[in-house]
């Protein structure tokens, strides 16, 4: 096996994309928006600062604003999706209630 072969084996499950700037102007999913240096792992994306809203149509589609700041979005996510499974599992203190108290706001 040569060198070039080595490395490709070594990084077969590692899929990263990195982007300095995206704009978006009414794309299917995104809306209207941009976004500034997203680094997407796998089927995670992370991103510096990113703003997106979604104009109404007048029939079944309303104003929506979603974001990322500083890389936190992704962290966040996971860390509310924790604290609800301690949540259903009956495991959560009075600091990880204020917690999801916070995260439930701030993505809802």
């Amino acid at each position: 096996m040569n060198i070039l072969q080595k490395i490709n084996w070594k990084v077969r499950k590692n899929h990263i994309t990195i982007s300095l700037l995206n704009i978006f102007i009414n794309t299917n999913w995104e809306g209207w928006g941009f976004d500034l240096l997203t680094i997407q792992k796998n089927l995670n994306e992370y991103s510096l600062l990113k703003l997106c809203w979604q104009l109404p149509n007048g029939a079944d589609k309303q104003l929506k604003f979603s974001g990322d700041f500083m890389f936190l979005k992704t962290p966040l996510l996971k860390k509310l999706e924790d604290l609800l499974d301690n949540k259903l599992w009956g495991k959560l203190s009075k600091l990880d209630n204020i917690k999801l108290t916070i995260l439930n706001f701030i993505f809802n």
